[in-house]
């Protein structure tokens, strides 16, 4: 039988299992598939979720608490309104870490390449590097091709481009950390066919045979 927990707590539990931060509909999601609520009991259990949210963060008018205690666990990560909740505290661990194509040349075992990546590179570091360049150039778009996916597939594509680690972590040093000038924002033709050589093609060398 599943035993009813308390909804703040699977609120935290998700979205770490989200890597720290994600859409309500995310946790909604997310939350279903753990399965550790009856979720059948309440009229409206994603309303219990929204409510819990904005009793702890110092952005909802509903919060009581003093910003930045113990109370103080969300923040909305593109401002209110905008249905994306992040954790303040979050920290990556090598439960709540993905692991993408840019780290599988990593020669030892997958235990040991997420606690590699949890050491020396911070999972936030791509969400970084595309608000900075936004911030730059006012919108996404690949670095290598300039294709934009909001061009070409309207709505769907807003905002959506993919991270590419210039340094794999295989190379990363111990105690290298990932910066966000070690990103490459790129189409996902392009983050293929940087992978398709190793050692990986960089940004120059693509460009060149785009534009040969």
């Amino acid at each position: 039988m599943i035993q009813p927990r308390p909804w703040i707590i699977e609120i935290i539990n998700s979205l770490n299992e989200l890597g720290g931060q994600g859409t309500l509909e995310d946790i909604y999601l997310t939350i279903q598939e753990r399965n550790n609520i009856d979720l059948e009991s309440y009229v409206d259990w994603k309303s219990q979720i929204r409510k819990q949210i904005y009793l702890h963060s110092s952005d909802c008018d509903i919060f009581k608490g003093v910003a930045g205690d113990e109370t103080d666990l969300f923040y909305p990560i593109e401002g209110k309104g905008k249905g994306f909740w992040g954790i303040r505290d979050f920290e990556p661990t090598v439960r709540n870490l993905d692991i993408t194509e840019d780290d599988m040349e990593f020669e030892e075992g997958k235990r040991k390449l997420k606690q590699h990546i949890v050491r020396e590179r911070n999972p936030q570091v791509i969400k970084l590097a595309k608000q900075r360049f936004k911030e730059m150039h006012g919108k996404l778009f690949c670095e290598i091709c300039s294709f934009d996916f909001f061009e070409q597939y309207g709505e769907i594509g807003g905002d959506f481009i993919e991270g590419h680690h210039t340094i794999p972590v295989s190379e990363l040093e111990e105690g290298q950390k990932t910066k966000i000038d070690d990103i490459a924002l790129v189409c996902s033709n392009c983050h293929k066919m940087l992978h398709r050589r190793r050692p990986w093609l960089t940004k120059e060398e693509l460009k060149k045979l785009i534009n040969r």
